[in-house]
């Protein structure tokens, strides 16, 4: 009897390890199924976005232009601008050294120029595609005259080779807040251009040294025009947008 027991638990043992392996195999499959897929498989890499390119400045891009003082004999080629869009400082004082008054050689007076007025110059020489300007006067002491605008350093006679003072002086009354004046006689022929908080725009047919043949424009878009006004206006029209769009 004891040895058939002995028998019989020997069968049980067996049936139970012969079960616990086929246990084993049909579960592997499904532990094998549960493990993610990113823990064996490594990420695609993503493609590297291409570097953003800088914006390139117009203001770079605008040439030199040489002034020269009719008066002095000399000249200076300067770019106005730097990069994004300032007055350059140097340029601009190299422009105050140019523009002086030598009525009296030997004793030559300099100022610091309007700026704005100095930008408004080199909008309408870049408008007209102009290499050069030649300034028939700028900067006056006053003395028995009072010198208007010119005393102060707001005002610009000047020339643009190639170009009728009545095409320039016509752009330049396009801009608002400005003094524009045509000298028309045959010995003149040079456009006056001043910076001024009400703008105001005259003809003028008297030879040198004379102002008795002057007369007044009127224009009915002149008070709308200086309301409007806006400090973009003052730059080179290949500029005007990108400066208000990076300010």
């Amino acid at each position: 009897m004891r040895r058939s027991l002995g028998i019989f638990g020997l069968v049980l043992g067996a049936l139970g390890l012969l079960s616990a392996v086929a246990f084993a195999r049909k579960e592997a499959p499904k532990a094998r199924a549960a493990t993610p897929l990113a823990a064996v498989t490594p990420s695609p890499a993503r493609p590297e976005e291409p570097a953003k390119q800088p914006v390139s400045s117009p203001f770079s891009a605008l040439p030199e232009l040489r002034l020269a003082n009719l008066n002095t004999r000399e000249s200076v080629s300067v770019q106005l601008y730097d990069a994004e869009g300032h007055v350059d400082p140097q340029s601009a004082q190299k422009l105050d050294g140019l523009l002086v008054d030598a009525r009296d050689p030997d004793h030559i007076v300099q100022t610091e120029l309007n700026r704005r007025t100095l930008q408004l110059l080199f909008r309408a020489a870049y408008h007209f595609r102009a290499a050069s300007v030649e300034v028939v006067s700028a900067y006056r002491r006053p003395g028995r005259r009072r010198e208007g605008l010119h005393a102060e350093g707001r005002a610009i006679d000047f020339k643009l080779p190639g170009v009728s003072a009545a095409a320039l002086a016509a752009y330049l009354r396009t801009l608002p807040r400005v003094g524009v004046g045509v000298y028309t006689h045959p010995r003149t022929q040079y456009v006056h251009l001043d910076t001024r908080e009400r703008s105001f725009h005259w003809l003028d047919a008297s030879p040198p040294g004379r102002r008795w043949r002057e007369r007044s424009l009127r224009d009915p878009k002149l008070v709308a025009r200086d309301a409007s006004y806006r400090e973009s206006m003052d730059l080179p029209e290949s500029c005007a947008a990108f400066a208000s769009a990076a300010r």
